[in-house]
């Protein structure tokens, strides 16, 4: 099914994995600041996601992705500089994740994550590339290398019914918009 979901996805996939990055410190700056915000509301999806699981296949892997974003949080506490407000069009993915976190079953939620993280990894590499050696990229070369169990996903995934494709569309669209929203603001020049 992921391969199938992947397939009808994959000209946003292209679009957010093609995205032109910010290039300046600043805009990092304001990346970091605005990862404050999300990953201290995904943890929070993550721990409902694992309250709300029914077997133990599905807190194994809410627990790991919970895991990866503590660790995220650890790192965003010594170099964000938490000055800047959320940016609502760049942070709307935290409340998707919050509202399947809610409302999904653990097989959507599995979905949405599995779907995204290849991608959102992806362009954290591409900016660990652009920015090693500039600044800071501890935070980005955690998430460059998290590895997803596929096989795992795709089995919770084919114990549910759900609104697969629906789910895959929003989660990438809403990635989308993160990138384009850093990007917007770097254009402005109001960071």
């Amino acid at each position: 099914m992921l391969s199938e979901i992947r397939k009808e996805i994959s000209e946003l996939n292209s679009r957010i994995l093609s995205h032109e990055l910010f290039n300046s410190i600043e805009t990092l700056k304001l990346f970091y600041d605005q990862q404050w915000y999300i990953v201290n509301h995904d943890l929070r999806s993550l721990a409902i996601m694992i309250s709300r699981a029914k077997e133990q296949d599905e807190i194994d892997f809410f627990v790991s992705a919970l895991h990866g974003d503590y660790e995220g949080l650890k790192i965003l506490r010594e170099i964000a500089e938490k000055k800047r407000e959320p940016i609502p069009s760049v942070v709307s993915y935290t409340h998707y994740l919050a509202w399947l976190a809610n409302y999904a079953n653990p097989g959507e939620q599995v979905l949405g994550l599995v779907v995204n993280l290849p991608v959102w990894s992806y362009n954290c590499k591409r900016l660990v590339e652009k920015f090693k050696d500039k600044y800071d990229v501890r935070f980005l070369e955690l998430f460059a290398n998290v590895k997803v169990d596929e096989g795992m996903a795709e089995e919770i995934i084919n114990r549910y019914k759900g609104r697969y494709l629906e789910i895959a569309k929003m989660i990438q669209y809403y990635e989308y918009e993160f990138w384009e929203g850093l990007k917007n603001v770097e254009k402005k020049g109001s960071i």
